[in-house]
């Protein structure tokens, strides 16, 4: 069996400070580095590991979001089935490390990840870098706390960590544990669970998934139009302004812009939110409470 060591991320921000810290690291050469590009948190997954799944997943989607469609075609090596065939095209006996944060989209990924090799005699481990980052960094984000004298957000996401945060890790991994069968078997049917759930908003809260219908977040986003509009004379705020807060606000779910952007727009068709300029692009309109 050969053996070679790959690591699956779940975005292209992350996989490009992955793919620098592996240079510096000097063992780019010996490593191999796959990383879907969506976003797992939002829309259907029944069947995405096929082709009129994938297919019916990237329309639902790009109803919706308007970036999608753009940024999914974009690297069409990185799309589900194309990674999916670099997956499966694994050989035996590879050592796979998954890089996850904690968040519904890297923590939905590493599920798909798991059931996609359910039959593949490869070892798999799970490596939280946003739990790795803390036990290796407090102390750096301790300093710049005291600095700013304003607390630092940890991240959630792995875009949020440098190529200097990755090799320390790195240099870990040999001393972490590969996933059990009874794991790897857990993590298959949780895959399947949330594949065949209808609910299409996922958020990741104490370790556990939270479903719920696409308007769950509205309530939390109609707050932050009404308290920035304190700050404005006619109380009309710009989208760009309320999407930017809101994602301050709730960075523990990593968003997306594009949702965000999607649900103001539902909430001015809906008239609970008016608006002027020309919605479309969040720069070009502002709204206030209805």
């Amino acid at each position: 069996m050969t053996e070679q060591h790959v690591h699956l991320m779940f975005g292209m921000s992350e996989q490009g400070v992955m793919k620098a810290a592996l240079h510096k690291a000097e063992i780019r050469h010996s490593h191999k580095l796959l990383s879907f590009n969506d976003w797992f948190a939002y829309g259907p997954l029944s069947g995405i590991d096929l082709t009129d799944g994938e297919s019916s997943r990237i329309s639902w989607m790009s109803q919706r979001l308007s970036n999608y469609d753009k940024l999914y075609t974009y690297n069409p090596e990185h799309q589900i089935g194309t990674v999916i065939r670099a997956i499966k095209a694994i050989p035996e006996g590879s050592r796979i490390t998954i890089w996850h944060g904690d968040h519904a989209h890297d923590q939905i990924g590493l599920r798909f990840a798991v059931y996609l090799l359910q039959d593949r005699e490869v070892q798999i481990v799970l490596n939280n870098a946003a739990e790795e980052y803390q036990t290796l960094f407090l102390s750096e984000v301790s300093d710049k706390e005291a600095q700013n004298k304003m607390p630092v957000l940890l991240p959630v996401n792995l875009a949020q960590l440098k190529k200097e945060h990755f090799i320390p890790m790195l240099g870990r991994l040999e001393q972490k544990a590969s996933l059990s069968d009874e794991q790897r078997i857990q993590l298959t049917n949780e895959w399947q669970d949330l594949s065949l759930k209808d609910l299409p908003l996922r958020l990741w809260e104490n370790n556990q998934f939270k479903c719920s219908d696409e308007n769950a977040l509205d309530d939390i986003i109609d707050e932050v139009v009404t308290e920035l509009g304190l700050q404005f004379d006619d109380h009309y705020v710009p989208a760009s302004k309320v999407v930017a807060e809101v994602l301050v606000k709730l960075h523990r779910y990593y968003l997306r812009k594009d949702f965000l952007e999607f649900r103001l727009r539902s909430l001015i068709e809906t008239k609970k939110l008016q608006f002027k300029g020309a919605p479309g692009q969040l720069h070009r309109y502002s709204v206030k409470t209805g």
